[in-house]
């Protein structure tokens, strides 16, 4: 159903590969040891330059839902020109790391605190998912620009992991943001997913800001009984953007 002919691809397909391949160049070699920010003297350098303290103490996890804690070049200067950084990731049973690359960097994960489901799409063998449920101690590899995935499908269950990242700026696009989140046309996206407009407005509605109002627990409820069809719709937009392109 979903792969009629070829000439079925609309633009709406073709927005989504330009936002897959659209890959930043790599961080630059740098002719110094480390980089000094214009606004900071170097005299005045210490050991508190090269210390990153909001990793972990800025992630307490909320158990409702996914959070993330980043330690890039735009919170850690110290790693600019270093072509790595961090982050940590706390998944609240039931949440997912929707599908999303990271343009300009490869991603390594480690698990401190499972199980963790985990997937990658290899556009180059025919859309290949690859998944893999990860145990405590457990490391997963994401290559550079590869749309992947994380999903704490536990019940009841907070599952914690950090992910390496080779670059200080790795940046994230998230594929469903980019979809439903960008102001693409709605009758692009009817025939994109080849659904209706009812599915494509609730998807619309999954991305909008959250509204201060609702109690936490009346909007996880909501998210959470989200997550199947935006799971499937996204997983089959994957499918038919490396079928198109490389067929």
């Amino acid at each position: 159903m979903m792969m009629s002919s070829r000439s079925s691809v609309s633009l709406g397909v073709l927005l989504l590969l330009a936002v897959i391949l659209s890959a930043g160049a790599a961080d630059p070699d740098i002719l110094t040891d480390f980089v000094v920010p214009s606004d900071t003297d170097p005299s005045g350098i210490d050991g508190a330059f090269f210390t990153y303290k909001n990793l972990v103490t800025g992630n307490s996890g909320d158990p409702a839902k996914l959070t993330v804690t980043k330690a890039t070049h735009a919170e850690f200067p110290a790693l600019l020109g270093q072509s790595v950084s961090y982050a940590a990731l706390v998944f609240g049973a039931g949440t997912v790391n929707p599908p999303h690359i990271h343009p300009r960097a490869s991603e390594l994960l480690v698990v401190v605190q499972g199980p963790l489901l985990v997937g990658l799409v290899d556009a180059a063998r025919n859309g290949t998912v690859y998944t893999q449920t990860l145990q405590t101690g457990d490391m997963f590899v994401f290559p550079k620009g590869m749309v992947h995935f994380q999903f704490n499908n536990g019940t009841d269950v907070v599952a914690r992991a950090f992910s390496a990242f080779g670059s200080a700026t790795p940046g994230t696009i998230s594929l469903p943001a980019a979809l439903f989140g960008s102001g693409i046309d709605d009758t692009i996206l009817d025939k994109s997913m080849h659904t209706d407009q009812a599915t494509v407005d609730q998807l619309k509605q999954d991305q909008a800001p959250p509204s201060p109002g609702p109690s936490p627990g009346s909007s996880s409820s909501a998210a959470a009984a989200l997550l199947p069809s935006r799971w499937a719709i996204t997983l089959l937009l994957c499918f038919a953007a490396s079928y198109y392109f490389y067929f």
